[in-house]
């Protein structure tokens, strides 16, 4: 049994990429339902990518003894070592309340991921509320391709996420805090759009991703070069990111360095880590 591929240019990822197309895998018209994984359209991406798919009444649905539920089904490459795999499903009106199975092209379950893994993300410069799992997939050998598919539960339906207020985080972020203002609940659906971000390792891809944003990082030199001790703190908070071990924050701190034109933020990170 094999899956049918929808070929897709996804969106290269450069610093994150938020406005990839959303594609939708829609419920053919044949009237047949739906009850084996190898009869599931699905979406082939490359490493790196950002690709966004729908979940709408249209979708396709899987139904049998494990499955009643619209699922998302991605094509992975296999064979090029470890994978970092972020799962998105936006919180609107509704959300898509998550689990995660990675199955090989016979429907044979390789991994699983229920909706523990997942976290609630409040909304940040221009992303939403949602719901976010950040995995790391070392794929088994002896396969050029496997497949991720994103499908929830009736028994989540009678659910609810808290989201928080919208008046409090914009309290929070001038610097207040507004403990009156309740977290709101949003119900589970069988609607959504869920997002695949799939890198090698985080390391490398963020290396990887660095020549791409070089010209960006330079007009932005070009339009306002920081301050030498605006500089110095970042190489500095950098470097000392690495030496404790908190590789996540010195990624982010490189980031902020690179959008800012600060000269050098590459190579103390590159240094940093060889030498830790």
């Amino acid at each position: 049994m094999k899956f049918r591929s929808l070929l897709l240019g996804s969106c290269i990822v450069l610093a994150g990429c938020q406005s990839a197309p959303i594609v939708e895998q829609t419920m053919k018209a044949t009237g047949q339902n739906i009850t084996t994984v190898a009869q599931l359209e699905s979406v082939a991406v490359k490493i790196p990518s950002v690709t966004r798919v729908a979940v709408t009444e249209e979708s396709q649905r899987l139904t049998n003894e494990m499955f009643n539920s619209p699922v998302v089904v991605f094509e992975i490459p296999a064979n090029r070592g470890e994978l970092a795999l972020s799962i998105t499903s936006e919180i609107k009106d509704s959300v898509f309340y998550p689990n995660v199975l990675i199955v090989n092209q016979n429907g044979e379950t390789i991994e699983s991921y229920d909706d523990t893994h997942f976290e609630y993300r409040k909304p940040r410069l221009n992303l939403g509320n949602r719901l976010v799992a950040n995995l790391e997939f070392y794929p088994p050998n002896g396969y050029q391709s496997l497949y991720v598919i994103i499908y929830t539960k009736q028994e989540y339906l009678n659910g609810v996420t808290y989201v928080a207020h919208p008046g409090r985080v914009d309290a929070e972020g001038r610097g207040n805090y507004m403990p009156e203002l309740k977290d709101i609940a949003i119900p589970h659906s069988l609607t959504g759009v869920v997002e695949l971000e799939v890198s090698g390792p985080k390391f490398l891809s963020f290396l990887s991703s660095s020549a791409t944003v070089a010209t960006t990082t330079e007009n932005a030199k070009m339009v306002n070069v920081p301050l030498p001790d605006t500089q110095e703190y970042y190489r500095l908070s950098i470097k000392k990111a690495v030496e404790a071990g908190d590789i996540p924050k010195a990624l982010s701190l490189l980031d902020e360095a690179k959008a800012l034109g600060v000269e050098g933020a590459q190579e103390v990170f590159v240094k940093a880590v060889n030498t830790k």
